[in-house]
């Protein structure tokens, strides 16, 4: 695991550096100034979580906070103050674990950290051919409602391409006058959001205006293994309580044939 230690105090640095840091097996790198330089280093590195101070001189921690997510979706952040209120926009307090106190604790950083592990450690897989399911550490996923799933299993199928409204309705929605259709979608957004939040996995897709998208990063899919040949367990069985699901397993179909051919030839 690899954390950002972001303070210009250097009495903070020290307590990390001298009394906690080394006893734990994980990656660090402390910022004590030029705090924006992080945006650099985050999209170069892999990291994991950020202890932040909320009193850096040079710019508002909370704003350094929301551009490293910007860049780095899943990344964990803990703000370091002393009895601050949190203010910061909506979509990003869920990569916020929470506040530690000046002078820090020990205790409370080691929580952090254990935090950031586990979410580190979390596995999630996507079952599609056969069943739509979602796993996270072998535990299944329980949706708030069919559609919101069948919603998600269609985000799943558009394999990183953006999912508008518009695509969604055709699919899901396809007999619908158009203005229940929207409130139709609207609603399955909102218990998809919820139920990912829940689990904690709302990171994972970005809700804009009339669009979702899926960040695939740390996300393990059959469907997406089989388009890419990493693996052969496709047995002509993809996502069959769908309907709009027929359109692409005609490329499976096609992709298993020519697998089939190429292997005989």
């Amino acid at each position: 695991m690899k954390v950002l230690i972001i303070d210009d105090d250097l009495a903070s640095l020290s307590y990390f550096l001298q009394s906690f840091v080394n006893e734990y097996t994980i990656e660090y790198k402390f910022f004590k100034e030029h705090p924006l330089d992080t945006l650099t280093y985050v999209k170069d590195n892999d990291i994991d979580g950020a202890f932040i101070s909320t009193n850096l001189s040079t710019v508002s921690g909370f704003d350094l906070s929301e551009k490293l997510i910007e860049i780095r979706k899943d990344l964990k952040v803990v703000f370091i103050g002393e009895n601050i209120e949190l203010k910061m926009k909506e979509e990003i307090k869920k990569n916020v674990l929470g506040v530690c106190d000046k002078p820090l604790i020990s205790s409370q950083i080691e929580h952090f950290l254990k935090s950031m592990q586990i979410f580190k450690k979390r596995k999630i897989f996507v079952h599609t051919f056969g069943v739509f399911d979602v796993f996270i550490n072998q535990k299944i996923v329980k949706f708030k409602s069919a559609k919101s799933k069948e919603l998600l299993a269609l985000l799943i199928t558009y394999n990183g391409k953006s999912l508008y409204m518009s695509d969604a309705i055709c699919h899901l929605w396809p007999d619908k006058d158009i203005e229940l259709a929207k409130r139709l979608y609207r609603d399955a957004v909102w218990k998809l959001r919820k139920t990912m939040t829940e689990y904690s996995i709302s990171h994972l897709i970005e809700y804009k205006r009339a669009q979702l998208f899926l960040h695939k990063e740390n996300i393990e899919c059959d469907y997406w293994e089989y388009l890419k040949n990493t693996n052969f367990c496709y047995n002509g069985v993809f996502l069959p309580s769908y309907d709009w699901s027929i359109e692409f397993q005609l490329e499976l179909d096609t992709i298993k044939m020519k697998r089939k051919y190429q292997l005989n030839s």
